[in-house]
């Protein structure tokens, strides 16, 4: 695959041996041994063949490889952890920008703050930050590169404690799309701050982070399974139970097969167990009948981090929709229930989880990042075998429409499939007009359009 331009016009190849001259990280074409493992993405449904690759070592790099790819109209993605349900960390025959190898972090603990690169996957930043006691909310998992979940919003297991990611980023620097590199802060570019805190890769490419940290301790984490019959009843009750749940704790619902049959499971993580965790969970036991799994403890932070990591592998083909919920209504599980026990693969996820507390003490505008309260669910279709790419897809599909007279119209943008531009206009709601705006100002050309793409204003 040759690098194209937008046009499917070949871009000379004089010009790409001009670009790695002028670069410190190695520009990877096919011709290139790690080719095939520098395309790869961690959805492989969406994998794509690009042009070229620049595995950046530094902001400078940034600028140049987005300046190459407008003054040659190539069409430009941009990577960190590769982890991406819609696959828009990469393109056909264009120029990826992959920030990977970006993976510098700074502590300062007598500030609690902390400087971190986009490159960084979640486990490594809360490796270091959790050497000091310190974190800040994040992915549910330890695989996900840092960049691209923080310009979507940052929803994790200290969401409801502590605030969104967003909530918690002090500044961070922009290369724009005029290559120019811009600190986006409330005193430096208040703008572009409000935008890329969850506005995602949509105003350009993030070199460098701040963040707000908070002492963190073990936890205290849990998981209910109750049968899949027992769905509506432990919905109603758990609507009940979250409405005066305290801000420390997240729960969440998910099925899942307990010796050979569906059941209805529920998982929760408790961020601050000496403030009466244990009575504040005990409720949770007796939403069915007797449970059929009823595991709890006290967890490092660290493994909490890393629950979920089994329930997605990289290189496995995915499918999503992706929805949120005002309440836990009983008909919708019921819905999702029956789609789990008839889904194609057995690899297949459903499930959902708590938001609120500290992050809907912001009001929806205050950021990018409107959708604070009520539950985020998603239908999630995984297999391996191209041949079944149709029944999963399908399945998928059905599920999502036949729960969709439940939900409110929100969306979590980090959770989009290849939905299309309404739900790209869902996913920010009233802030959606703002945002076209803000595009025109920062990105009148559209050049960061491989992603959720917001659209300039007319």
């Amino acid at each position: 695959m040759r690098l194209t331009t937008s046009q499917g016009e070949s871009v000379p190849e004089r010009a790409v041996t001009e670009l790695r001259q002028r670069l410190r990280g190695p520009v990877i074409t096919e011709e290139d041994q790690e080719y095939p493992a520098a395309k790869a993405i961690w959805n492989a449904y969406f994998e794509r063949r690009p042009g070229a690759i620049v595995r950046v070592q530094g902001a400078a790099d940034v600028i140049t490889a987005v300046r190459f790819a407008k003054e040659h109209g190539v069409l430009l993605a941009v990577t960190g952890g590769g982890h991406c349900f819609a696959g828009t960390g990469s393109c056909e025959g264009g120029l990826v920008v992959d920030t990977s190898a970006l993976r510098g972090i700074r502590v300062d603990p007598g500030r609690r703050t902390v400087q971190a690169q986009p490159g960084l996957l979640q486990g490594d930043f809360d490796a270091e930050t959790m050497h000091f006691g310190l974190a800040v909310t994040g992915s549910q998992e330890s695989y996900i590169g840092i960049g691209g979940m923080t310009l979507g919003g940052g929803l994790g297991w200290l969401g409801r404690h502590r605030g969104l990611l967003v909530d918690n980023l002090l500044s961070a620097d922009i290369v724009l799309a005029d290559g120019e590199i811009r600190r986006a802060s409330p005193q430096d570019d208040p703008d572009l701050f409000w935008a890329i805190r969850g506005g995602g890769g949509n105003f350009g490419v993030a070199t460098s982070f701040e963040y707000k940290l908070h002492p963190q301790g073990d936890c205290l984490a849990g998981l209910l399974a109750f049968p899949v019959a027992e769905t509506g009843a432990v919905a109603r009750g758990l609507g009940e139970f979250n409405k005066t749940a305290p801000d420390a704790l997240t729960t969440s619902f998910a099925f899942l097969t307990v010796e050979g049959e569906p059941a209805v499971g529920l998982g929760y993580v408790h961020a601050d167990p000496p403030a009466g965790a244990e009575e504040a969970v005990a409720p949770l036991a007796g939403l069915g009948r007797k449970p059929l799994l009823n595991h709890v403890g006290a967890m490092p932070y660290l493994a909490v981090q890393r629950i979920l990591d089994d329930n997605t592998v990289a290189g496995r083909r995915l499918y999503a929709r992706s929805f949120h919920m005002d309440e836990l209504h009983p008909e919708a599980l019921d819905i999702l229930g029956d789609g789990y026990a008839s889904n194609p693969s057995p690899l297949s996820l459903v499930g959902g989880g708590l938001m609120g507390g500290v992050m809907a003490q912001l009001p929806p505008d205050a950021t990018a990042f409107p959708h604070r309260d009520g539950y985020l669910v998603s239908v999630l279709s995984q297999w391996e075998d191209e041949s079944e790419d149709q029944q999963n897809i399908d399945w998928t599909q059905n599920v999502y429409e036949r729960v969709l007279p439940y939900t409110t119209g929100g969306v979590y943008v980090n959770h989009l499939g290849d939905d299309g531009p309404e739900r790209v206009a869902d996913a920010y709601g009233v802030n959606y007009p703002r945002l076209r705006a803000l595009k025109t100002k920062y990105d009148p050309e559209n050049l960061f359009r491989v992603n959720h793409n917001i659209l300039p204003a007319d």
